[in-house]
This record gives C-alpha cells, structure tokens and sequence, in this order.
C-alpha cells in the first residue's frame, strides 16, 4: 500500500544552494559578517556552476541574508547582526506558533539524543563536545555563543550514533531561526554554560539520567525565551 505520496517539488539547483546556506545562518554556524568562501570553493563543494552558484548569491542578497561586495576585498559576506535580528524577528512575527512546534521537535529529539550519546559516544565526540564548550566560554558576542551552542548540540547528535537523530536536531536548529538576544539572554549566559558542562560531564561520565536532566536545564532556558519571544510578537 502506497502512502503519504506527494506531488514532487521541482526545484532549480540554484534553489538547493539557497537552502543549504540559509540553514547554515539560521543556525548560527555563519556568523554576522562572517566571509564566505571563494565562488570557486563553494561551487566546488555545491557540485554546481559559478554561474549557478552566483544565481544563488543573488537570491540571498535580494532577502537580505548576505551582502556582495566587489574589488579587492571583496566577496559575499553574511549580512550583520542587525539586519539577522529583524529577518528573525519578521519570520517569528509572521508564525509564532510554528517556533513553538520546532521547539517541541528539538526538545524531544535532544533528549533522545542525551539519553543515548550518554551510552554510545567516543572519544572523538568526547573532544568535538568539549571544543564547543571551550567555544562558548571564548564568546564574547551573542553571535558566537549561538554558534557554540549549535555545534555542541550538533555533536550531541553524532553522539547518539543515531543518524536520524543527528539529522532531526540539525533540520530543528536550521528552522529556528531565533534573533540572537533571544536564543539566551546575557543574564543566562553563564548559567546555560553551566548547564552545557553539566551535559558534558554527563555523557563522560555515561549517566544517562544526568544526561537527561541537565538538557531539561537547557530546554526550559528555551522554552522560557520562545515564550517570552512569541508573546512579543503576538
């Protein structure tokens, strides 16, 4: 029995670039600012043209999520801190209720993930999930602390040795694009470090529960932020 079939979206190679980028931005991976690669390095790892590509760049300059600059120094850059902040909070305006459900989607597969990389990770996750927390007590913007965070949780992801749920939390953080004063205010910065380390010590330990309960920390953070945030926007 055939089920849940769909018309097929076609979509021009242009448009799968497009995507791939926004997602790197909406998660906080490219910072504000941030240089992309050369066209000939990105168009190398897209598998597409520089014709193509540079189609690519002229969308997401035309929705404000890099700018192109020409000369010497010139290149596509991420657009700055402002202009994320307005597209984020103009995408949440328009959907407050959607933030919410991602929020659901991340918060039961993170903790799926914890209970499971608590049992299964390696030392090479180990390193992966300690850089990140290294990253995090470095960061000195907004910015940097939300890339931190994302390549933790992304790690924690591999961790699980699960790959549907490595995708799920990567496919969760790509679509919440929080402005960045939102993700954790100052005032909890150092707590949600805390509660990080906590996680981290957890899964070297290969506490499950501890696991368990120190991504709750981190979930109510979110939840008491996307609440705050949704309300705004209402």
């Amino acid at each position: 029995m055939l089920w849940g079939l769909r018309p097929v979206e076609p979509q021009a190679a242009h448009g799968l670039a497009v995507d791939l980028l926004r997602r790197q931005i909406h998660s906080g991976l490219l910072l504000p600012a941030e240089r992309l690669p050369a066209e000939r390095q990105l168009s190398d790892r897209f598998g597409i043209s520089r014709v193509t590509l540079r189609e690519a760049l002229r969308v997401l300059e035309t929705n404000q999520y890099i700018t192109v600059r020409r000369g010497a120094q010139g290149g596509a850059f991420v657009t700055d801190e402002d202009r994320l902040t307005q597209l984020a909070r103009r995408r949440m305006s328009r959907a407050p209720a959607a933030a919410m459900r991602v929020v659901e989607f991340l918060t039961v597969n993170q903790l799926a993930a914890a209970r499971l990389a608590a049992a299964r990770r390696g030392m090479a996750d180990l390193k992966r999930l300690r850089q990140a927390t290294d990253m995090m007590h470095a960061a000195g913007t907004a910015p940097q602390r939300k890339q931190a965070e994302a390549l933790f949780l992304l790690a924690l992801g591999d961790a699980s040795q699960n790959p549907l749920l490595a995708r799920a939390i990567e496919d969760g953080l790509a679509e919440l694009f929080l402005p960045f004063e939102g993700a954790l205010p100052d005032s909890s910065a150092s707590e949600a470090v805390r509660s990080f380390e906590g996680l981290l010590h957890a899964l070297q330990s290969e506490d499950a529960e501890a696991a368990e309960a120190a991504m709750a920390d981190l979930h109510g953070m979110l939840w008491a932020a996307i609440r705050r945030m949704t309300r705004s926007a209402a």
